[in-house]
């Protein structure tokens, strides 16, 4: 399998060569040519398989006999055997229609694990066949880059160099990257929001430095990072679909449509899904659009829950492309016209066909404490304010979706006890994994929010990998 850009003006890649890779050379996003297709029996048979093996024989769809070639099977399998409840993410049946899917039991309490140890495992085991080394680039809205630091930290072949917005994050997610201490991680605290990082990001990749320190992505612009998370969409829909014999529904806290379109290629590939619903706090940027059909920039506004806070939903490009007809051109000049006109539009029709599978909700301030409260009383549950978001749009749709809902819970609640607190007015327990986290001393460099300061950086403290 191959697989092109969205702006239609790039080298056809292999999956093992997006391993390394970020955007295309033509600033688009890498997307496969074809859907892998699964009869309800092949994915009963693979939804059985330990949750490893799930997600090695995903890959391999994607991938092919050159996946087997590297034996990424072994390096998914070492990097998933450290999590709590290796046999897959804890899917619980809290009511007749309502579950939860707990996505926050890796090494750095949120759902990026489940996909980024492994990339890294990936990533290395490819460097070593290849005999080269790379630098990762990660924007962060906090856990990204924290989960990127634990993945990469004292690997001999990769540096990783992760931005983060000041004061933006939680301080339990800036010290899972500034704690450290591994020489090859280098935490960038950006004067300005995730998407400055994330633009900064992008630029670095298409910049002179870039053949130099072989930069690759690891943000879910990666194509390989998403497919690795459409593994638990199967994991869940199947053995939920199993037990009621209806689709299932999925509620998403996401900022930048990774998570939720590893959900939609889960359903491409014959996964029994029903609608995919994206929640969001008040950086309400795809409600607005699933609304209103207008993607539209907007300032982002601070909230209780950070890894949402997005104003520029860069997945949504590969969504884009597909509703355009697999048409490069448009898909081109439509990312055009969103960088030099801060909007675009989509047609009656182009919505009509994103809202078959896709529907959006945003959840303010005030909705995610009460949500937080209500799940406290009626399941005992603590869950984060991005949870919260998923939650109560279940609440909200429960009546018009058939079938069960199944939340996404993508972070700990510790790794966000301030909303916690406001919530419930109380301390989350705290992991045992983050008991030192606090001790440890912070290492992170501060710039503004300009491609040269980045580069600066990198090259001061990392220097040539």
């Amino acid at each position: 399998m191959l697989y092109s850009s969205t702006r239609g003006n790039a080298p056809a890649r292999s999956l093992r060569e997006l391993l390394s890779r970020g955007t295309a050379e033509d600033g688009g996003l890498y997307v496969p040519e074809t859907w892998p297709e699964l009869t309800p029996g092949e994915l009963t048979t693979l939804s059985g398989q330990p949750y490893d093996q799930i997600a090695s024989d995903v890959l391999a769809l994607f991938g092919g006999a050159e996946w087997q070639q590297g034996d990424f099977t072994a390096g998914i399998r070492h990097a998933l055997a450290g999590f709590e409840g290796s046999d897959g993410p804890p899917l619980t049946h809290l009511n007749d229609q309502l579950w939860s899917m707990e996505l926050f039991h890796g090494p750095t309490l949120a759902f990026k694990d489940y996909a980024l140890a492994p990339l890294a495992e990936a990533i290395d085991r490819e460097l070593a066949l290849t005999g080269k080394r790379a630098t990762v680039l990660c924007a962060t809205s906090g856990d990204t880059g924290a989960a990127t630091a634990n993945a990469f930290a004292g690997r001999s072949r990769a540096n990783a160099v992760i931005l983060f917005p000041e004061g933006r994050v939680s301080d339990v997610q800036r010290k899972q990257m500034t704690c450290l201490g591994a020489k090859n991680v280098q935490a960038i605290s950006v004067r300005g929001d995730f998407d400055d990082c994330q633009s900064i990001v992008k630029s670095l990749y298409q910049s002179e430095a870039a053949e130099k320190y072989s930069y690759t992505a690891v943000n879910s612009i990666n194509l390989a990072r998403i497919l690795l998370q459409t593994s638990y969409y199967i994991y869940a829909s199947v053995k939920i679909h199993n037990d009621c014999g209806q689709p299932v529904n999925f509620a998403v806290p996401s900022g930048n449509f990774g998570n939720i379109f590893a959900g939609y290629i889960a359903k491409q590939m014959g996964a029994p899904i029903g609608k995919l619903i994206v929640t969001s706090n008040e950086n309400d940027v795809l409600p607005r659009l699933f609304d209103t059909g207008r993607m539209s920039k907007a300032e982002t506004i601070p909230t209780i829950s950070p890894s949402m806070d997005i104003q520029v939903s860069s997945n949504f490009e590969r969504m884009l492309w597909l509703l355009k007809g697999r048409d490069g051109n448009a898909t081109r000049d439509m990312q055009k016209q969103l960088a030099e006109q801060s909007y675009y539009e989509l047609t009656q029709a182009e919505r009509s066909a994103l809202t078959e599978n896709f529907g959006a909700m945003k959840c303010g301030k005030g909705d995610a404490l009460d949500t937080m409260r209500q799940l406290h009383k009626q399941f005992g549950k603590i869950i984060c304010p991005h949870s919260a978001t998923g939650y109560f749009a279940a609440d909200q749709l429960k009546a018009t979706l058939d079938g069960p809902i199944v939340v996404a819970e993508t972070a700990h609640p510790a790794k966000f006890p301030t909303a916690v607190e406001e919530a419930l007015g109380t301390l989350p327990d705290t992991p045992a994994r983050l008991m030192d986290l606090f001790a440890g001393e912070e290492e992170f460099a501060t710039v503004d929010p300009t491609v040269e300061a980045v580069q600066s950086v990198i090259d001061g403290k990392l220097g040539t990998p």
